[in-house]
């Protein structure tokens, strides 16, 4: 593994509108002179990754910014209020979905469960926004995940091997009760993130060396909570970022092992990135927050841990990035 180039591989979890944090960690990754050969994601992340293998190389940070719609600034200054126009926001966006993102879904849908709302204006957005032809010629190599309702496990859909179009993308988006499972090939499919939140699984079956970031929406480190907002938010922080940091311990270890089976010696870089919000978020609804407010302060924070990146320090392999 050593004397190979590294593969270098971005892996994006889900998270809804804390999805812009995404798209400042990859701009602050393309200023730094880096580029990946292969991008992963679920749910938000699955629009993310899809929308970097969707564009040449020159377009793809204004394209992610074009569909999280987060301003290259903050506009105004901060107000002392802000904390409850997040949950204004947030509760506005349950009620009536969000322009360009979601809609509600009415009447429901009598022959099978489609969601609380119906994900048409994202599939016309992405729709201009990707290019299938690119996203499928593997520069660079795009994973979706999805998760079967049926059997529960984890289904990936690689560039590689199989075309990937607009319903294996909505498929991971399917978190349910919002929005509604697909059906590709006989399954019915739904969020990644009810499987592998950060679907970083088949980059460490690579056997080169690998400088992998892996961009997550929850942080499993924070405050204990004082209060039945903070709880509940802290709840969903836990079991999201509790999911990704275990399951990449006991992926490294296996992956080491396989490595010393074969007498090879990994030369890996692993980064872990989390959003963490500040107090001004709404909460456990801070992912339906799609103010655009809310979007550049999570996309200003994505540029600024990416950044932080290099010099974070190295705890059993993985470089977890804590601002």
């Amino acid at each position: 593994m050593a004397d190979d180039p590294p593969l270098t591989a971005l892996v994006f979890s889900g998270g809804l509108g804390l999805g812009a944090y995404h798209g400042g960690a990859f701009e602050a990754f393309t200023a730094m002179s880096l580029s990946a050969s292969w991008v992963t994601g679920s749910s938000a992340g699955a629009i993310s990754a899809a929308l970097i293998a969707g564009n040449a190389a020159a377009d793809r940070v204004q394209s992610l910014r074009s569909y999280w719609r987060a301003p290259e600034a903050p506009r105004g200054t901060p107000r002392a209020d802000r904390h409850l126009l997040a949950w204004m926001h947030a509760i506005n966006t349950h009620l009536f979905g969000h322009t360009g993102f979601f809609r509600p879904r009415l009447p429901f849908p009598t022959s099978h469960f489609g969601g609380l709302y119906d994900l048409a204006p994202t599939r016309e957005r992405l729709r201009r926004l990707i290019d299938f032809g690119r996203l499928n010629d593997g520069d660079p190599r795009l994973t979706i995940c999805a998760t079967d309702l049926e059997s529960g496990d984890a289904i990936l859909f690689d560039s590689a091997s199989e075309r990937i179009e607009m319903d294996h993308i909505l498929a991971s988006c399917g978190f349910l009760p919002e929005f509604g499972p697909v059906q590709i090939a006989g399954k019915w499919l739904a969020d990644g993130g009810f499987s592998l939140n950060a679907p970083f699984d088949p980059v460490l079956e690579a056997t080169t060396s690998l400088r992998l970031y892996i961009i997550d929406l929850f942080a499993r480190d924070g405050q204990a909570p004082d209060g039945i907002e903070a709880a509940t938010e802290r709840k969903s922080d836990l079991t999201f970022g509790n999911q990704t940091f275990y399951r990449l311990r006991h992926a490294l270890e296996a992956r080491q092992l396989r490595a010393e089976l074969q007498g090879l010696a990994p030369d890996d870089q692993i980064y872990l990135l989390s959003y963490r919000p500040g107090l001004e978020e709404a909460g456990p609804e801070k992912s339906f927050d799609l103010s655009e407010t809310a979007m550049a302060q999570r996309w200003r924070a994505g540029f600024l841990d990416m950044q932080a990146a290099e010099a974070a320090p190295d705890r059993d392999g993985i470089r977890r990035v804590r601002r």
